[in-house]
């Protein structure tokens, strides 16, 4: 599901805003700041790691 919504949010994004996508984070404080994250970009690559985790943890538990 996480994979689907971040997908649907940022062709929702290029369709309504000529192309662009805004749903952006800039983390810090002050002057310290991390990278900028796109927060659609972030919930599709969550989404892959949990598929990828439960499919090993899936494998490991048939190899027992």
């Amino acid at each position: 599901m996480l994979i689907f919504s971040g997908g649907i949010s940022n062709f929702f994004d290029r369709a309504v805003n000529n192309g662009a996508v805004i749903d952006f984070l800039n983390i810090g404080i002050g002057s310290l700041r991390t990278g900028i994250f796109n927060v659609a970009d972030m919930a599709i690559m969550l989404g892959v790691f949990l598929l990828l985790f439960a499919k090993d943890i899936k494998a490991g538990s048939k190899e027992e």
